[in-house]
């Protein structure tokens, strides 16, 4: 009786294997973005999603392009010109701050007044490339601010090791008053720094200037930098 029962288990065993080989040949692998009459749903790829594209248009290098989620609740004054000014954080509560190169009146963001960040909690800021005049005033106050960013393609100012620097490099403007790291680096094409770039940082230990003795000696320092005199110095090359 155990061997019938054990030949009888035996054959429903292998029904049930020859049964799901029997499901798994007809089934069929559909194509991403397909049905199955061929009909095209659009490509399910990351890259097509972001950059608009599908399998008949063949993908570009490069051709992904993230739109920036610009800072809102900032305040702005009109010039009355179609331009504007950042006035000051209004109701914006973010610690990262993107400013957008148009204001929600339509102004395009030229300057940064002084003082627009004064007694913020705002830890970094982005400078659109429509900026074209600020100042160290225009971060005095801001104690917590420790990296300034300028977005790519600005025609009037740059960044290095998150410190505000004219376009060519050879003004440096700003160093953030919150900066944490105790090394700074001085990018060796320097020749100006303004006044008043380092009045407000107290946490600076380090100062390395990348270029040479002698050149370090043409550099012209504006008034009330005393934070960059207060700390340490030497040369990288």
């Amino acid at each position: 009786m155990k061997m019938w029962k054990m030949l009888g288990c035996l054959v429903l065993l292998c029904a049930i294997i020859c049964g799901c080989a029997a499901l798994a040949t007809e089934a069929k692998v559909e194509e991403p973005g397909t049905t199955n009459d061929g009909g095209n749903q659009g490509s399910n790829d990351p890259q097509d999603l972001v950059s608009g594209e599908n399998e008949n248009t063949p993908p570009v290098s490069g051709s992904v392009v993230v739109t920036p989620t610009y800072s809102e609740g900032l305040r702005f004054r009109s010039n009355g010109d179609g331009t504007c000014a950042l006035a000051g954080v209004g109701t914006c509560t973010s610690s990262c701050i993107l400013i957008p190169p148009t204001s929600p009146a339509g102004d395009t963001v030229t300057e940064i007044l002084p003082y627009a960040l004064k007694d913020s909690i705002v830890g970094a800021v982005e400078i659109p490339t429509t900026v074209k005049t600020l100042s160290a005033a225009s971060f005095a106050g801001c104690e917590r601010l420790c990296y300034v960013r300028v977005a790519a393609g600005s025609e009037w100012y740059s960044e290095y090791d998150g410190v505000l620097y004219s376009a060519d490099g050879k003004t440096l403007i700003y160093c953030p008053s919150g900066r944490t790291a105790g090394e700074l680096k001085l990018r060796a094409s320097l020749v100006r720094i303004a006044a008043g770039a380092f009045a407000e940082c107290k946490k600076l230990e380090t100062v390395v200037f990348q270029g040479s003795t002698a050149a370090w000696h043409n550099v012209i320092v504006g008034d009330e930098n005393d934070g960059l005199y207060a700390a340490g110095f030497r040369f990288s090359s």
